[in-house]
């Protein structure tokens, strides 16, 4: 993917929604006048029972079956690409649910992002640890945001856990797995719920890597 895109020291009032609301100097508002710092402030209690936060932290390329939720397109793709600050919003996003999941991320001598269970893990108000929860999706989301916004490493880190997890294993269904298995490791323009291999998916995704975009 070009990383092209201007650096978030240039984004503006005329700038996507998304890159505005990420951007450390503006975190603009959602037009529930919600900023990305409130949303991370946030209890526990309040990011379980909220449904329509989750996809202002982890936009997708795909449209949302809530209307309004951004979509990543290949301009905001390439400025998270292009912008460290960006990456490091996101990765804020990404250690709060992961500490809402009852989770901590570390980096290890070598460097390496690790994420590991903490004694939250099973007394976390999502509950994710069982067989079918609405967390289940989210994490699907969370794993395909991170990949297609430039924080693979992250992305890989949260996989490895749940795939090593025996919390994991004996809680989680086959079919949870498979999707965040298909979000972790696919092809970025194949959506995790596409069931065609062959399938075009998202066409600017696609042309990025072949190399036409």
């Amino acid at each position: 993917m070009s990383t092209t895109a201007s650096p978030s020291s240039s984004i503006d009032a005329s700038s996507p929604f998304l890159l505005r609301f990420f951007s450390p100097t503006h975190h603009s508002p959602d037009p529930s006048n919600r900023t990305l710092p409130q949303i991370l402030a946030w209890p526990d209690s309040h990011l379980e029972s909220s449904h329509d936060y989750i996809q202002l932290l982890f936009p997708l390329p795909e449209h949302s079956a809530f209307a309004s939720a951004p979509v990543i397109t290949q301009q905001i793709a390439e400025a998270f690409a292009a912008s460290e600050e960006l990456r490091g919003e996101l990765r804020r996003a990404w250690g709060r649910m992961m500490l809402f999941y009852g989770l901590k991320v570390d980096v290890s001598s070598t460097g390496t992002t690790v994420v590991t269970a903490t004694e939250r893990v099973h007394t976390s108000p999502s509950r994710w640890l069982s067989r079918f929860n609405h967390n289940h999706l989210r994490i699907t989301r969370i794993i395909r945001s991170l990949r297609v916004l430039g924080c693979g490493e992250e992305a890989a880190a949260f996989w490895k856990f749940l795939l090593e997890s025996d919390d994991v294993k004996k809680a989680v269904s086959a079919r949870s797995l498979m999707y965040w298995k298909r979000a972790a490791e696919r092809e970025l323009h194949l959506p995790p719920d596409e069931d065609d291999d062959e399938a075009e998916g998202v066409k600017w995704l696609r042309d990025c890597e072949s190399g036409n975009a």
